[in-house]
């Protein structure tokens, strides 16, 4: 995209877009939230149309289901509202950034086929496959919200990360637990569709054993929480930065209340303020896992690099740009020449 700048009176400030990119992530959560209580009410076909509610009528009936799917459709479009003035904020944000613009089209990109998704799932009657790539769309879409409200508080060309370094293998035990809570959240997504809260009386569920389905769901769950616990052994060894660890203690409570409210839900059969909740608290640490490994990303500490780096020792001892202070040592085999003093 051209990188022409727009005229000054109508450019929007960097602390406003971020303010802007904080709001949709919120709204992101607010849409996974309404979902999950469209399926709990069993509303899932309140509206039972698509992109009107019913034939020719756009707004619910005064009915409680209805109604419940109907102020979902609305929290969707304020998203798509608010993910159209991101993509034009980005384009007239003052000192434009490829980076924002792409982030926020990218943004735009997935709230089209999340609405497309969603649309074709009221069609066919609530496929348990297509409400758990409804959910894990939604995931990802919010994870992109947040990578956009990070890089968007950062100044151009700045680091990923504001704090110290740490090694690489911290670096991908990080990566680790993003792949690990993916797992975690399709498995729950499968729990889901095997279990009691279809989202409309008489669809169809996975043909999956409900009980297996969920301690399959809870080991995965487990696996995530040993892998955040080596985490936190693994910042204090390298002496990670305050900021870093407060980050991951983040993490850490998220995911213990995460997974007591999923045993109690478990235990209580299911009462769905208690589901809403685990949903809810779900995109929570999704964004927040999403956030600490923005903050831990970084150039490994045990090969730090400064901008220019070896030019800069290059230029201090004599030689042309592009050398390495490599070039300074003999080759193997040889014996230096020393130089004369006082010449």
């Amino acid at each position: 995209m051209p990188d022409v700048a727009p005229p000054r009176w109508y450019q929007l400030s960097p602390t406003a877009f971020r303010r802007l990119t904080l709001v949709i992530v919120v709204f992101l959560v607010l849409l996974i939230g309404s979902g999950g209580w469209v399926r709990l009410s069993e509303s899932g076909l309140g509206c039972p149309t698509w992109p009107k509610c019913y034939g020719n009528d756009l707004v619910a009936h005064a009915s409680y289901h209805p109604l419940i799917e109907f102020v979902n459709r609305c929290v969707i479009t304020a998203v798509g509202i608010l993910t159209g003035l991101t993509f034009l904020a980005a384009l007239f944000r003052q000192g434009r950034r490829r980076d924002l613009v792409w982030l926020a089209f990218s943004l735009g990109i997935g709230y089209v086929l999340e609405a497309v998704l969603g649309g074709i799932t009221v069609l066919l009657k609530l496929a348990p496959a297509l409400v758990a790539a409804h959910l894990v769309l939604a995931m990802v879409i919010l994870s992109v919200g947040v990578v956009l409200h990070w890089r968007a508080g950062l100044a151009p060309g700045a680091p990923t990360t504001r704090g110290k370094p740490v090694p690489r293998e911290v670096v991908q035990l990080g990566r680790l637990l993003l792949v690990a809570i993916t797992v975690v959240v399709v498995l729950g997504t499968v729990a889901t569709g095997s279990g009691p809260h279809s989202g409309s009386p008489g669809t169809p569920r996975f043909p999956f054993n409900f009980r297996a389905a969920t301690e399959t769901h809870a080991v995965a769950g487990w696996f995530l929480f040993g892998l955040i616990i080596a985490t936190y052994v693994a910042l204090r060894v390298v002496g990670a930065d305050w900021p870093l660890r407060r980050a991951h203690l983040v993490l850490v409570g998220m995911t213990a209340f995460q997974g007591i409210i999923g045993y109690t839900q478990y235990f209580l059969s299911l009462p769905i303020d208690l589901v809403e909740v685990h949903i809810v608290s779900a995109a929570l640490l999704v964004a927040a896992m999403v956030r600490f490994n923005l903050r831990l990303h970084s150039t490994p500490a045990e090969r730090p690099r400064s901008e220019g780096g070896d030019d800069a020792a290059a230029s201090v001892a004599g030689l042309p740009a592009g050398s390495s202070t490599q070039d300074l040592l003999p080759e193997r085999g040889t014996v230096p020449t020393p130089t004369p003093v006082g010449r």
